[in-house]
């Protein structure tokens, strides 16, 4: 009977070794560090005696890029023992999104073999398509010339900030390579959470008071094209793509806590009771366990992002002051603040950037509407495009002159 007892207690102790690990990293955001997540790391550790939850922090407020952040990652997570078998999730706030995004990146342009271990990726209020707090910071820290790159005053970095501006180089790699990041990892499984402030609507703005809705939802309506610089009017047939490949849940939190709950900061009273209120919790454990997810708070939109780049990849001789943009198809329902229409969005980074054209609107309609957007060089049309906007949704027209 004693030797049955042990038998029997060794092979359940034998039993309840993990198979395998999932092994979960908290990136936090501009500015942030551990303290970003509160005690969502002593949450998820106690959640799972397989779970392995820990926080990444890097140099924010430095020269650097978000891209070097995201190879600073990889040499981070490659201190750890990770066995074939184990999984990787990744929990990230604000621009965290971005530098683990990249970091998806680099693992597909290298080959990795490990990015087919990457499992949940959820994003907390990330600025996927630029934020315009990042555009103010720019003017607040950094109206010094460009060789200047740090200022011992500010949080942020300036390569930071710029990279998480409207029409950034990171930014227009994001909107032609996302959906395909996404796509080719067959066992991730991604998430974008978004706070959204009190009192929400298109005067006072649709955001966690610091990113935009329509920045947080990776999805997003897109076209690239070729445009024949010297010849005249032509509108484009090709029809834009609308992305769909991201679960996203919207819910009342703020970006960092002010108003009401932060969106990744969970309160040390969590730890006790996870059914403690916080908006952004269950979200997390129920995407890190493979449940199913809540479809969030309900909120009615009117806020849109266009975007055009302009990129000359055969160095064709034209100055960018020469090219400008036309908007026409506003009415009533649909309206675009005098201030945003036509001004070019111009940045500057250790990242070679080319020419942005980028305006916030808002509009009543349901669904999908448009807007006629018209490229001109030296005040002369060169090519039209019906292009859709939606409310809570960014839209990128990619354009290549040739």
């Amino acid at each position: 009977m004693k030797f049955l007892f042990c038998f029997l207690f060794l092979t359940s102790f034998a039993f309840a070794e993990c198979v395998s690990k999932n092994h979960i990293f908290l990136i936090h955001g501009i500015g942030g560090g551990k303290g970003t997540f509160g005690s969502l790391e002593k949450i998820l550790n106690a959640q799972n005696e397989c779970y392995q939850a820990r926080s990444f922090e890097y140099d924010t407020g430095s020269e650097r890029t978000p891209k070097e952040f995201a190879l600073d990652f990889h040499k981070y997570l490659s201190s750890f023992p990770i066995a074939p078998q184990d999984k990787i999730s990744l929990v990230m706030h604000s621009q965290g999104g971005l530098v683990g995004t990249l970091w998806l990146n680099h693992l597909l342009s290298e080959k990795k073999e490990i990015v087919k271990q990457v499992d949940a990726f959820i994003t907390l209020s990330t600025p996927f398509w630029g934020a315009n707090t990042a555009h103010v910071g720019k003017v607040l820290f950094y109206s010094l010339p460009e060789k200047v790159e740090t200022n011992p005053v500010s949080p942020f970095g300036r390569n930071e900030l710029n990279e998480m501006s409207f029409g950034s180089a990171t930014i227009h790699e994001m909107s032609q390579s996302l959906e395909s990041i996404f796509a080719s990892i067959p066992n991730l499984r991604p998430l974008a959470v978004a706070g959204m402030r009190r009192k929400p609507g298109p005067k006072l703005g649709e955001d966690d008071l610091i990113v935009p809705t329509y920045s947080m939802r990776p999805n997003r309506i897109y076209l690239k094209d070729d445009v024949q610089l010297y010849n005249r009017i032509a509108r484009s047939p090709a029809a834009f793509i609308q992305t769909n490949e991201v679960p996203f849940v919207m819910v009342p939190a703020d970006h960092i806590r002010l108003t009401q709950a932060g969106v990744a900061y969970i309160p040390e009273k969590c730890e006790k009771d996870l059914e403690c209120g916080h908006p952004s919790l269950k979200f997390i454990l129920d995407q890190i366990k493979g449940a199913q997810v809540g479809k969030g708070s309900d909120y009615d939109l009117a806020r849109f992002r266009f975007t055009m780049f302009v990129t000359n990849p055969d160095n064709l001789d034209y100055e960018n002051k020469d090219l400008t943009i036309e908007v026409s198809g506003l009415d009533k329902k649909t309206k675009v603040p005098l201030m945003e229409r036509f001004t070019p969005k111009l940045g500057n980074a250790k990242l070679k950037e080319g020419l942005a054209f980028t305006f916030r609107g808002s509009t009543k309609e349901l669904g999908t509407t448009s807007l006629e957007i018209t490229l001109k060089y030296k005040n002369r049309a060169i090519k039209t495009y019906t292009a859709p906007i939606e409310a809570g949704r960014a839209t990128f027209l990619d354009v290549a002159l040739k």
